[in-house]
């Protein structure tokens, strides 16, 4: 029986820009998804101690940078759990909530050599299908994952040969504490939250973070 397909991308998005919009975009229109939906971590694991914005300032600026996009929607599920956000974790809640859905999780190629590390990750892959996002020359990182998670990798791996976008958000944080321009690295109305909230100019020890959502 078909099944709808459902994108998820998740992440930091410290801040969200224009890279993973148009990572998005593309993954939507290859795979022709039904949607996408962008799910900001309350902690992610590999930036545990990290100084970041507020959830709720990550998680405005991604809904500011979605909503023009009719496919595209934005989720607090990880910042209402609190905690480490583990995507196992919130697989098991997006399968109960969208169960109807064939699930895709949007990463980028440099993480396909890390997938072994990730929690529970021999049940991610029974649960959705990795989508990786690289460029020619990136096919030696199925072959890399297959050895260390099994064959049945090459099956719940997709490598699709999408163009690099040459934004990162830790470049975007320092621009802002340079007073640079955000001039086609973020949405339009991202970069006047960040400007009126002030963010990402002074260090964390400065300004009072304990929003929750």
């Amino acid at each position: 029986m078909y099944k709808k397909k459902l994108g998820i991308l998740g992440g930091t998005f410290d801040p969200v820009h224009n890279g993973h919009i148009r990572l998005a975009q593309a993954v939507y229109r290859y795979l022709q998804l039904e949607k996408v939906i962008f799910i900001p971590a309350y902690t992610a694991p590999h930036k545990v101690g990290m100084d970041c914005a507020s959830a709720l300032d990550r998680y405005n600026m991604t809904a500011l940078a979605v909503e023009k996009y009719p496919y595209f929607t934005v989720s607090d599920l990880e910042i209402k759990r609190s905690g480490i956000s583990y995507t196992i974790d919130t697989i098991t809640e997006m399968q109960q909530l969208y169960p109807e859905y064939l699930l895709y999780f949007i990463i980028g190629a440099d993480s396909v050599p890390l997938l072994y590390t990730w929690n529970r990750i021999e049940q991610l892959l029974q649960r959705v299908t990795f989508v990786a996002a690289g460029r020619p020359g990136y096919g030696h990182v199925i072959e890399k994952a297959s050895r260390q998670l099994g064959p049945a990798a090459k099956d719940k791996i997709i490598l699709l040969n999408i163009p690099e976008y040459a934004v990162s958000s830790t470049d975007i944080r320092c621009r802002v504490k340079e007073c640079k321009s955000l001039e086609g690295l973020v949405p339009v109305r991202v970069e006047k939250y960040i400007h009126g909230h002030r963010l990402y100019l002074f260090d964390s020890s400065e300004v009072n973070k304990d929003v929750k959502i």
